[in-house]
């Protein structure tokens, strides 16, 4: 156990420099520019509930952001082994660049909302699944099927939907910013299972579907549980500041699942309408 506090704050080492400097260049997405000033202030009035329960969220988001850090770096050995192309562990390493950039970002808005964007938590990473019995090539698509295709093909989308509903400015471009490179990290799942599964794989990857596809359901609902107490202004007042109820989080994930990802797993030969049926859920 590793248990300490995470904090995401940029130090005062000769590498800040560098840090910054990959920030502005190669992290960036066009003219978006979403950091928040440390004197920026909030444009709207908003009661204290709904500043308490936004901060809380935002503070859950940056803990899961900096995990998925992690997450994306795992990756890169599995995709070593797996023989997959430059291009691909090039960009899984910018996605957990990313990740840690959303972590940094979603504490400027604990910041902007009046809070210390720092947490006591344990600090140990989990390793990927090594999916026993499968080849380094079956490992890798699995893994990339989970983390990408089917995590971040969800995530996107909410994340466009709660910026659509946000409005306070910075909160908006933050959220803009997330979004716009969680549909890059999608791609990458995609493009990946495209490019290498063989028919010889197929089967393989049939056979995990209704796992993979009963525990990002979980995990996604249980991320989704602020609900209780709410009426419909607070709602609002929520949605201003770039936070998404449960059961409307529910609904979309549902659309999301049946509108994009079903129909791209069936667009690889694979029978998703029955995995999505059969989806169970087990310790991974």
């Amino acid at each position: 156990m590793t248990r300490g506090k995470l904090r995401v704050d940029v130090g005062a080492s000769p590498l800040a420099t560098e840090h910054l400097r990959l920030v502005r260049s190669a992290l960036r997405r066009g003219e978006l520019v979403p950091e928040i000033a440390p004197d920026a202030r909030l444009t709207g009035d908003f009661s204290e509930r709904a500043i308490t329960l936004a901060r809380a969220s935002w503070l859950a988001r940056m803990e899961h952001e900096h995990q998925s850090a992690a997450v994306f770096s795992r990756l890169l050995p599995h995709l070593i082994e797996a023989e997959a192309p430059l291009e691909y562990k090039t960009v899984a390493l910018r996605m957990s660049m990313d990740e840690l950039r959303h972590a940094a970002l979603c504490a400027d808005v604990v910041r902007l909302l009046g809070g210390e964007p720092e947490v006591e938590r344990e600090l140990a990473t989990e390793p990927l699944p090594e999916h026993a019995g499968t080849t380094a090539r079956e490992r890798a698509l699995r893994n990339v099927l989970f983390v990408s295709c089917l995590s971040e093909s969800i995530a996107a989308p909410l994340l466009a939907a709660e910026r659509e509903l946000a409005s306070e400015p910075h909160v908006r471009l933050v959220l803009e910013q997330l979004a716009a490179d969680e549909t890059l990290h999608a791609r990458f799942g995609w493009a990946y299972l495209r490019d290498a599964l063989t028919d010889a794989e197929r089967p393989g990857l049939q056979r995990y579907l209704p796992l993979a596809l009963g525990t990002i359901e979980a995990r996604m609902h249980e991320a989704m549980t602020l609900e209780l107490g709410v009426d419909a202004a607070l709602e609002d007042e929520l949605a201003a500041l770039g936070v998404t109820m449960g059961d409307r989080s529910r609904a979309l994930m549902d659309e999301v699942v049946a509108t994009v990802v079903l129909p791209a797993l069936d667009a690889l030969g694979l029978d998703a309408r029955r995995a999505w049926a059969e989806r169970v859920t087990r310790c991974m």
